[in-house]
């Protein structure tokens, strides 16, 4: 097992900093749930999730690469190469592809993640959220100067490695926002953008400033507290939780006026790991952000593990690894995760089913990007200056 986690180290499959076992997680069950997992996904469908995304490519991708496999597996080429010629268009598949691509080589591809930059910055809309996303021309005068040959085949010695254990960066490569996206947009598509943003920064692209400004704003202007009544007008009972002090918010699915249930989990998980993320851009300290903390407060008194719930608990992998810590209040959630997933997992290695709004390809993703801790932790220096003013 040593032998082929080294070896995954060196592909760059798993993160070079993974943490230790967590105590209370069987990680042989873990191990072989994932492989069940896999073993469902290819031979599942990759489904269309919206009009015109066509499949689910890279979230697939995505997951097979934290799931170890290597690159010339005839399924992993496969989806590489599907990924690699569809046209960059809808928000989700471009920021998970920036996301495969920086995680697969940062060198090797780093012009087609500027392209994905360009994609991102020129989608952004007027109010710092994104949508579904289109096209952008500005991406085909986007050019990037190619690496020494050496250096881009990863030949013996002609890598250096940064701090995050990633080939070092040779280049910065500057992206100008050439658009303006629609009015608005929605916290999903906008948490991943997020995500495929920070895969940019990571592989050398300088974004534009005041689009990460932008975002933020939009982030700490939509967050809000819970709803003091209920539609009834009934006192909504406040949730405590030992060691929560401070501001208690999170976010829903549009705004505040869009829904009156309040936050929801996955929303507030994504939206807290967002703020995480642009401050990591910013060169800021996340843990002295107050809408940061008022995030993590809300996850703590609302904690709950939700195995139904895959999209919000890949989302809550992601606020516990980028904030830094293993814990919720005095609750262990990759342990609390893990367990509810390995004991949820169906015959056929799936989890969830197809419904009218989800399928067990995406649960079954989301479960084992959980399993696997899919999020590489984060190194404060190593993006600072990235952003161009």
């Amino acid at each position: 097992m040593a032998g082929i986690l080294a070896l995954a180290l060196l592909a760059g499959l798993v993160p070079q900093d993974s943490p230790p076992p967590v105590s209370g997680v069987d990680e042989v069950r873990v191990d072989q749930a994932i492989k069940k997992g896999i073993e469902f996904l290819r031979h599942s469908k990759s489904p269309d999730f919206h009009e015109g995304y066509r499949n689910s490519d890279e979230l697939i991708l995505w997951t097979f690469i934290h799931a170890g496999i290597p690159e010339t597996d005839a399924e992993f080429q496969q989806l590489f190469r599907s990924a690699m010629e569809q046209p960059l268009d809808k928000t989700y598949k471009v920021a998970l592809l920036a996301m495969c691509l920086e995680e697969m080589d940062r060198i090797k591809y780093q012009e087609k993640i500027a392209h994905c930059a360009q994609f991102l910055a020129d989608n952004q809309c007027r109010n710092g959220q994104w949508s579904y996303g289109s096209p952008t021309e500005a991406i085909k005068d986007l050019k990037v100067p190619e690496p020494p040959r050496a250096v881009a085949t990863g030949g013996r010695g002609a890598r250096e490695y940064s701090k995050d254990g990633k080939p070092k960066i040779l280049q910065q490569v500057a992206v100008k926002k050439t658009k303006e996206g629609p009015d608005n947009g929605d916290n999903s598509n906008s948490q991943y953008a997020a995500l495929g943003l920070r895969a940019c920064v990571d592989a050398g692209v300088a974004l534009p400033e005041g689009v990460v400004l932008l975002a933020v704003k939009w982030w700490r202007e939509s967050q809000f507290g819970d709803p003091k009544r209920d539609k009834e007008g009934k006192e909504i009972k406040q949730p405590v939780a030992t060691g929560v002090s401070g501001r208690i918010a999170g976010w829903n699915y549009k705004t505040q006026a869009a829904d009156e249930r309040g936050p929801y989990h996955a929303m507030t998980a994504g939206g807290t790991g967002s703020l995480v993320l642009y401050n990591y851009m910013l060169g800021r300290d996340w843990k002295n952000d107050g809408f940061v903390k008022a995030g993590m407060n809300w996850l703590t008194v609302h904690y709950d593990i939700q195995p139904w719930n895959t999209y919000y608990l890949y989302a809550l992998e992601r606020a516990g690894i980028l904030y830094g810590t293993e814990t919720f209040g005095t609750h262990v959630w990759y342990r609390d995760g893990a367990t509810a997933l390995l004991n949820s997992q169906a015959a056929d290695g799936s989890w969830g089913k197809d419904t009218d709004w989800f399928n067990a390809c995406w649960d079954t993703c989301f479960s084992i990007l959980f399993l696997r801790r899919a999020t590489r932790p984060l190194t404060p220096t190593e993006a600072a200056g990235r952003l161009k003013k």
